[in-house]
């Protein structure tokens, strides 16, 4: 069975494929338990990761969105609602329990405030397609509607970028930023069976859609058919 791990600001998220009665995977041995909402610091370094000195999540906006509920991609029909995204006592990001339902970093940025936002989903499962198997066919311009109780957020898709898992851009996906920006992570590339694991993530970077914008002018392909 596949059981994969991808990372999270430095912390670890295990699974871009939906096992239901597997538990996350941690990259290295504990000699020691950190405490619950820790960052394993041992794994990170096995797999050759490191927090992110002075990271957004220190910033204090002024007004704090509401949680988010959905999200919505028209260009490669997704709709899913979010499921609320925490750590294990290793410091390992729990992924969403099925492959069609993604969900957020809840510990982390809300989207809408400022900083990066963290939204992961399944590429795929032991028995077809996850929420965000179609992740990669994004292009610049293409919208991401994130909902929230009482109003829905607009996100531009700004790049989508394959990184080797080994060469994970961290400062680039959650160094700060003033403005309100969004990460779409998912995994990709070839599936390693020694391993157990897919060799690259597919990391959409996106940006808050500015008040007033004319959201008549869509990308190509920006709706769904």
């Amino acid at each position: 069975m596949r059981h994969i791990s991808l990372v999270l600001a430095g912390l670890l998220i295990a699974g871009c494929s939906a096992q239901p009665a597997a538990p996350p995977a941690v990259l290295a041995a504990e000699t020691t338990q950190p405490a619950p909402g820790t960052l394993d610091r041992a794994a990170a370094e096995a797999a050759g990761w490191g927090p992110v000195p002075g990271q957004v999540a220190e910033v204090r906006p002024q007004k704090r969105h509401a949680e988010p509920v959905e999200v919505v991609i028209p260009a490669i029909g997704v709709r899913s609602r979010l499921e609320r995204l925490a750590l294990d006592a290793h410091g390992v990001l729990i992924p969403p329990e099925k492959a069609e339902v993604a969900g957020w970093y809840a510990d982390g940025v809300r989207p809408g405030d400022p900083g990066p936002a963290v939204i992961a989903g399944h590429l795929d499962s032991t028995t077809g397609p996850g929420v965000f198997a179609g992740l990669g066919r994004l292009r610049p311009g293409h919208r991401i509607l994130v909902r929230l109780p009482a109003e829905t957020l607009t996100f531009r898709v700004d790049a989508t970028r394959t990184y080797a898992k080994r060469r994970f851009p961290t400062r680039q996906v959650y160094g700060a930023s003033p403005d309100a920006r969004l990460r779409l992570i998912t995994c990709g590339g070839a599936f390693d069976d020694a391993r157990g694991h897919y060799a690259d993530n597919v990391i959409v970077f996106a940006t808050l859609e500015a008040p007033g914008t004319d959201r008549s002018v869509a990308a190509p392909g920006d709706h769904h058919r």
